[in-house]
């Protein structure tokens, strides 16, 4: 429930009204905290594992700056995750309790959501084309491929907007402008913007998107439970 009483919008439902009513062509999704979801509790073992206080993993990982090289195509996963375990041995973790946990992290599976899945399913049934736009990784294929995604991405990913292919991440104009031209090129015609509703768990993703003149809708449902854009 909302502050003034009100119960927000389902944003699935406020999606499909946009559809419907909008002309909307192209529906673009994120991934992390929207398609495929994670367990918060994960942290707190890594702490634990670590020696670490609480939060340290999450900083060491998520909030390790060479993370923006990674989602940018200019690192790697691996080499992300050797830093990772570097800075959790600089806050005080032992090296192999710290490569442990890393592994771990990277090891854990996510979850996809289904209503998610279910409604961008259903969207492209009916003639909407479908994307997944995310600030990814070069493991992301791999990802989307062990979840079984491929029916939402493409078994050949042509539906996969990954900004590591990209070379510019959310929230950068950038990203929505080679995004959009990438979806062009799929599509075999220009898109313009006003005709693309993006759905985002990110204030900030989704207000760059409107800035680009998108359709932004802003998805809650795992907001109290994802941190950040968590990129195994």
């Amino acid at each position: 429930m909302a502050s003034d009483g009100t119960v927000p919008a389902d944003p699935l439902l406020t999606l499909r009204e946009l559809v419907a009513v909008h002309g909307i062509r192209v529906v673009v999704s994120d991934l992390d905290g929207v398609l495929r979801v994670f367990d918060p509790a994960l942290w707190d073992e890594l702490d634990a594992m670590t020696g670490t206080a609480a939060g340290t993993s999450m900083s060491a990982i998520l909030g390790h700056p060479y993370l923006d090289e990674v989602v940018r195509g200019r690192g790697t996963h691996a080499r992300w995750r050797e830093l990772a375990a570097e800075q959790l041995v600089v806050a005080g973790s032992a090296p192999a309790a710290a490569r442990e946990a890393v592994d771990r992290w990277a090891r854990t599976p996510a979850t996809v959501d289904p209503r998610v899945r279910s409604a961008l399913l259903e969207l492209r049934a009916s003639g909407t084309a479908v994307f997944v736009l995310t600030n990814g990784t070069d493991r992301v294929p791999e990802e989307l491929a062990e979840l079984g995604l491929e029916d939402v991405v493409g078994v050949d990913r042509r539906f996969l907007l990954n900004t590591a292919d990209l070379g510019a991440a959310k929230p950068e104009p950038a990203a929505y402008a080679r995004a959009r031209r990438r979806i062009g090129e799929v599509l075999g015609e220009e898109i313009p913007p006003a005709s693309i509703a993006f759905l985002d768990d990110s204030q900030r993703h989704v207000e760059a998107a409107a800035q680009c003149g998108w359709q932004a809708v802003l998805h809650r449902a795992h907001a109290a439970g994802r941190p950040a854009p968590r990129l195994p």
